[in-house]
């Protein structure tokens, strides 16, 4: 008896979804050529330096095959994996392993679920034996790769001489994506306040950066044609985005004011701006419901949560007093940047209910970072605490992360209510139209929902935006909850209803027909 797997090379390597580009690195992602996976070395750390470890990053899961030397008797199975929460390096929820006699017929031997060890970091061994060995020619190791997934060894044990009580393969129905945890099915509309297109309204830049032309505070002209189709002739004939985000512009998070009181305080005070943003939404809202006919015409808002943990530089020594309880707070604790979570949820709720607009409905709170920073010892405590809260105030709470986001998998397990996910194809020229297709599979398979971009509106931009829509069609994201980011209001949508150029307009008029779920994607023409 011994380990059948040593020193036997990987047969092969497969990902249940596209690594991107930025990942396809001989650090992100060992090649399967380096052979640590089966050299009998483990790791004599439990960190993510340690060189016995075989990496692989993104991708959503991995199957990894091996073939044995020769037909055997397989009686244990043993798979090292590290957790170290600082750097992201997570055990899978989901790791199964498969065996097969000719390559074709495979029955799964292995069926592990949410593993987990008590502390970080630390290397988990996960150790399974069967009392009657099976016959295999073919290993096959299945797991998720919720962001980074670090093994240091596999091993398979048993003997080579096959006894006569050995199992033969029973063929079983392998599915698709395994890693994946499968709901299968995008949401519906009344899973999310029946919000059916939202628009990313982003406002407020430093004092500095504002301009002329009122950078960050949003009028009720540029809200009209977002709130209301706008035909050609200039006649205005159906509604259009039923509901707005408010959240900061970069260059505020990475301004000064995003990291002390008074920033938070500035900001807050922009959302609530006279004339401007909300305000601007209220009174347009109005506009659009009197000139179509609609009595008491709403539309949804949601605000941010802003972090608390800056990730863009280091916080002032003091940041100041946010609840006006006469002490600065530290942000260093827990319970002083609870304190700030519920301070700016507490201050938009305070300041929604003094304006009391007619036309305008809160639905619920965005989680402003576009991923879960598992570096940070108190960002899921901080998450539970949000959407607690917000809950009890019957309200709904959701994030958007970037593709394959740190935690993007873990959307429901850490409590969010919806979750959407940006494909980034609009901004990586590097990637193919297949980028849209696989964040198309993997939002269905999670329940999510997908993020419509469009980066500028040159031919390029408007290319890349139209395939956007073409694949929403044909995969079916079309037909349920979206989000939308165009840079700012008035953004790239305000720019093309403008426009006098027929293919600059059509981004305006196609985004219309998506909205409506009337669009057909240019293949189908």
């Amino acid at each position: 008896r011994k380990n059948l797997l040593l020193g036997v090379p990987v047969y092969g390597i497969s990902s249940d979804s596209i690594l991107g580009n930025t990942f396809e690195t001989d650090y992100y992602n060992t090649k399967e050529s380096v052979a640590k996976l089966t050299d009998g070395k483990k790791a004599e750390k439990a960190e993510c330096g340690d060189s016995a470890f075989f990496h692989f990053t993104r991708g959503v899961g991995r199957s990894v095959v091996f073939k044995l030397d020769g037909l055997s008797a397989v009686d244990e199975i043993k798979i090292g994996f590290l957790r170290e929460d600082s750097t992201g390096i997570k055990l899978p929820r989901r790791c199964d392993v498969l065996i097969s006699e000719n390559g074709a017929d495979w029955q799964r031997i292995v069926k592990a679920c949410n593993l987990k060890c008590p502390e970080s970091p630390q290397r988990f061994e996960l150790s399974q034996s069967f009392g009657t060995p099976y016959k295999a020619l073919y290993i096959l190791v299945e797991f998720e790769v919720p962001c980074h997934t670090w093994i240091d060894e596999i091993e398979v044990f048993g003997t080579e001489a096959i006894p006569e009580n050995a199992i033969s393969v029973k063929a079983e129905a392998i599915e698709e994506n395994p890693s994946i945890m499968h709901v299968n099915k995008y949401p519906e509309y009344d899973d999310f306040l029946n919000v059916r297109n939202l628009l990313l309204s982003y406002n407020c830049v430093p004092p500095e950066k504002v301009g002329e032309k009122g950078l960050g505070l949003i009028t009720e002209e540029q809200y009209i044609p977002h709130l209301a189709y706008i035909d050609r002739d200039g006649k205005m004939t159906d509604t259009f985005f039923d509901s707005f985000l408010y959240l900061p512009y970069s260059v505020y998070t990475y301004s000064y004011l995003y990291k002390c009181a008074e920033g938070w305080r500035y900001y807050v005070d922009n959302v609530f701006a006279k004339d401007r943003n909300l305000d601007a939404l209220d009174k347009a809202a109005a506009t659009v419901g009197e000139k179509l006919g609609i009595e008491n015409h709403q539309v949804q808002v949601f605000f941010s949560i802003l972090c608390s943990k800056v990730r863009y530089g280091e916080f002032p020594e003091k940041f100041g007093d946010l609840d006006g309880d006469g002490t600065d707070e530290d942000m260093s604790t827990l319970r002083d940047r609870k304190k700030a979570l519920k301070w700016i949820i507490d201050e938009h709720l305070n300041r929604y209910k003094e304006k009391n607009y007619k036309n305008v409905t809160l639905g619920g709170f965005y989680w402003f970072e576009e991923d879960i920073n598992y570096s940070d010892e108190f960002e899921l405590d901080l998450i539970a605490y949000a959407r607690e809260y917000l809950h009890s105030l019957g309200l709904k709470f959701f994030w958007i992360p970037y593709f394959q986001a740190w935690g993007f998998q873990d959307w429901k397990e850490n409590g969010f209510d919806i979750a959407c996910m940006q494909p980034n194809y609009a901004f990586r020229k590097d990637e193919t139209v297949q980028r849209l297709y696989d964040n198309a599979s993997i939002t269905k398979a999670l329940g999510m929902c997908v993020e419509l971009e469009i980066g500028g509106l040159k031919p390029d931009d408007i290319e890349r935006y139209k395939c956007y829509l073409d694949a929403g069609e044909e995969t079916g994201y079309m037909n349920t909850i979206k989000m939308y980011y165009q840079g700012g209001v008035p953004g790239e949508f305000y720019r093309a209803y403008k426009s006098e150029d027929p293919l600059t307009r059509s981004v305006y008029d196609d985004t219309y027909l998506f909205a409506k779920e009337k669009y057909v994607s240019r293949k189908r023409r």
